[in-house]
């Protein structure tokens, strides 16, 4: 939230005193993936970032329950909790609160301190990871698959993916350079598979499997 100053005069008994500058609020962000991409793209940047560009962000945020408001939301896995905590609160103090404000919706550990992913960011990930890819129950549209011939989707349904993450490394922080066999990893490249099926999805979703290939394989960085 940008404030902007007004300047107000003050008078006292004595005669006129100086003015003075005082903070006032413009109107919140409004609650939409335009106002959250245009937030968190400014705010949080370098090792902060959460999107490597508008198109990571805008897919992403298509996996998001909107919530009720951008100021009141400060918890809860919702897009208003994340243009909350991706505006002021990010613009001052980056290293804590961009990562409240991106894809997974808090710090990746055992156990989230519940800002924006309500307390499980594997529901974050697999929220987004089956609207990228599609489930063996839910399948995207025509069925799409990769290079390889393969369907895309990578798990069963919603509660099979909740059950693998459970198991997935979480001792490595999320980033837009995440590599190797772990949570961070698998949810940076659902980001890219949300873009698009063809061809995002379609070189994508692999990463993002219980068993995953490509950038996800092999020991978890950094």
């Amino acid at each position: 939230m940008r404030p902007f100053l007004i300047m107000l005069a003050v008078v006292g008994c004595g005669g006129d005193k100086p003015a003075i500058d005082a903070a006032m609020p413009d109107s919140p962000p409004a609650l939409d993936c335009q106002s959250y991409c245009t937030e968190i793209q400014a705010n949080c940047t370098d090792a902060n970032a959460q999107y490597p560009d508008m198109a990571h962000c805008t897919a992403t945020c298509a996996s998001f329950t909107k919530g009720s408001s951008t100021v009141t939301d400060m918890s809860g896995n919702t897009l208003g909790c994340r243009i909350y905590h991706g505006g002021a609160p990010s613009k001052m103090a980056p290293g804590t609160h961009c990562v409240h404000a991106g894809p997974g919706g808090d710090l990746i550990t055992a156990t989230p301190p519940a800002f924006c992913s309500g307390g499980d960011v594997c529901a974050s990930f697999c929220t987004l990871e089956i609207q990228a890819c599609g489930s063996l129950d839910a399948p995207l549209a025509n069925n799409p698959r990769d290079a390889n011939g393969n369907p895309l989707f990578q798990y069963l349904n919603m509660s099979n993916c909740m059950t693998s993450c459970a198991a997935f490394d979480k001792t490595h922080a999320y980033s837009v350079t995440a590599a190797g066999d772990s949570l961070a990893c698998r949810l940076f490249h659902a980001t890219s598979a949300a873009i698009a099926v063809t061809p995002n999805g379609a070189m994508e979703c692999s990463s993002t499997a219980p068993a995953p290939t490509g950038a996800c394989a092999g020991p978890a960085t950094p």
